[in-house]
């Protein structure tokens, strides 16, 4: 059967006919590896599948129609986050229009989460919950004629009365190596791009080496999320993989959390030196986890920076948000990290529900006051499903006020919950000042001056300059493109989709 997967347009673009440069830089920077997962396994159960990621083409409804019609497919399936969740009704009701004998499966973390929320929009017409490789394969057969549809454990479907019901659940997948490798070539590699600052080779290629999290952050829809790892031997073949078959020079490990533990990382390092690997990479690691000498054997293994979550530089804030760490120990991890060369970059949130001004203020001196060279600063949401959401059904009327049920893509650089004592414009401002202050130093100025080396450089820290000034001053720069060509080709948009480096 013809299998078409999709991941919805962008909602600015649906709304503007452009994206904003925090959307187009730190949201859709690597391809959907979700819907390649899915892609693969039918695929490898011979079906004829395509990929569309209208996101990372800019593509609006009509435009995503047009190339679905062309596919001419039997099965349609859409994946959606929360965030991106109103895009996929509004592509899911043009299609229902166009197609309206072809079944419209939804995927993703949002209708797993949300089930009859998300099914109460009748374009779907059954939801996958949890993993989608093999659900999605025998839906395939169902649509086949070959499977009873009732007999697929973890559905929710649309009955001849109109009811949702569900199938049995369906068991997490343990043996993840089980899985083909993402079907990456059936989207063009030139659609993404990594933000400037996290440009170190091209093409950059996102790979995942695990899926869940065993940690609790209030504000997470991830939180202990039944943590499982591929095994070293696979993960270093999928680099392999990369390098010899789509040309990569740089790897993003987009995992929720990739150093989970000193024993996984020393190992899978150990891997990529013994067989030579040669590509460089980055990755995301808890403060906790991580000494000098496994940052120093990360970067004898290729690693040229490290994420860290750090979301608040107030130990009243670290408590209540249960990130389970420490000032001492952000400050340990973030020193040894630029002290062996890796560029460390942290994500901060501000907004939090017991934020206040002077939590956020010594969030940004924090900051300063650490060797980071880069930041990621976002405004706090209260999604939905989350132990935050919880907390504010419970007390929400002690913490400050929803002012915006917004949980699209912008809702995390637009106030939606404000705190008490703060205006939605005191939020707004403060995460512009968090910005302004950190970058906008001598010590920073000179890190980042030391790594420009060729026109290519000079060009992506142009592209940077516009991002940065939407950052904190909410002014877009004219197109640098045309400017940007003088220092090494033409200016291509920059994109992603999914996982998110933030």
């Amino acid at each position: 059967m013809r299998v078409l997967l999709i991941n919805p347009p962008i909602d600015a673009v649906l709304r503007n006919g452009h994206a904003s440069p925090v959307t187009a830089f730190l949201f859709f920077n690597s391809a959907p590896l979700g819907l390649l997962y899915i892609a693969a396994a039918l695929l490898e159960a011979g079906h004829v599948v395509d990929v569309i990621d209208a996101a990372a083409e800019r593509l609006d409804v009509a435009g995503t129609v047009r190339r679905a019609l062309a596919f001419r497919p039997d099965v349609l399936g859409l994946g959606s986050t929360t965030v991106g969740f109103q895009s996929a009704v509004e592509l899911a009701e043009a299609l229902d229009g166009e197609l309206p004998s072809v079944p419209i499966v939804l995927g993703g973390h949002h209708v797993t989460l949300l089930p009859d929320l998300a099914m109460a929009h009748a374009c779907f017409d059954v939801g996958v919950l949890d993993e989608g490789e093999h659900t999605m394969v025998e839906l395939v057969e169902h649509y086949r004629g070959v499977k009873a549809l009732q007999a697929i454990p973890g559905l929710v479907i649309r009955g001849d009365d109109g009811g949702l019901h569900y199938t049995a659940p369906r068991k997490k997948l343990l043996d993840l190596d089980s899985l083909p490798m993402p079907a990456r070539h059936l989207i063009p590699p030139e659609l993404y791009r990594p933000i400037p600052i996290d440009e170190h080779g091209l093409p950059k290629v996102a790979m995942i080496t695990s899926r869940g999290c065993p940690h609790r952050c209030v504000f997470c829809q991830k939180a202990a999320s039944g943590y499982r790892s591929h095994s070293v031997d696979r993960i270093v073949a999928e680099m392999e993989h990369v390098v010899r078959d789509l040309g990569a020079k740089d790897l993003a490990f987009v995992d929720s959390l990739f150093c989970v533990s000193k024993k996984r990382v020393w190992s899978i390092c150990d891997e990529i030196i013994r067989r030579r690997i040669g590509i460089s990479w980055t990755c995301s690691s808890r403060v906790e986890v991580v000494d000098h000498p496994l940052l120093q054997r990360m970067v004898d293994a290729g690693c040229w920076r490290t994420r860290f979550g750090i979301e608040s530089g107030s130990a009243r804030v670290l408590e209540f948000i249960s990130k389970g760490i420490t000032k001492d120990l952000i400050r340990r991890a973030i020193t040894s990290a630029h002290e062996v060369g890796l560029r460390p970059k942290a994500f901060f949130i501000v907004g939090h529900l017991v934020d206040n001004r002077d939590t956020i203020l010594e969030s940004i001196e924090f900051a300063k006051s650490i060797p980071l060279h880069d930041i990621t600063v976002q405004i706090n949401t209260v999604l939905p499903k989350t132990r935050q959401s919880e907390i504010f059904a419970e007390q929400g009327e002690t913490y400050g006020r929803i002012i915006s049920d917004s949980t699209d893509l912008t809702s995390f650089w637009e106030p939606t919950f404000v705190p008490w004592g703060l205006e939605s414009g005191d939020l707004v401002e403060l995460h512009r000042r968090f910005y302004r202050e950190f970058y906008l130093r001598p010590k920073i100025m000179r890190w980042h001056l030391g790594t420009i080396h060729s026109p290519r450089d000079v060009k992506k820290y142009l592209q940077a300059a516009g991002l940065f000034a939407f950052l904190t001053a909410d002014k877009q720069l004219p197109d640098l493109s045309r400017l940007g060509a003088l220092f090494g080709g033409a200016g291509t948009p920059v994109s992603d989709a999914g996982s998110c480096e933030r």
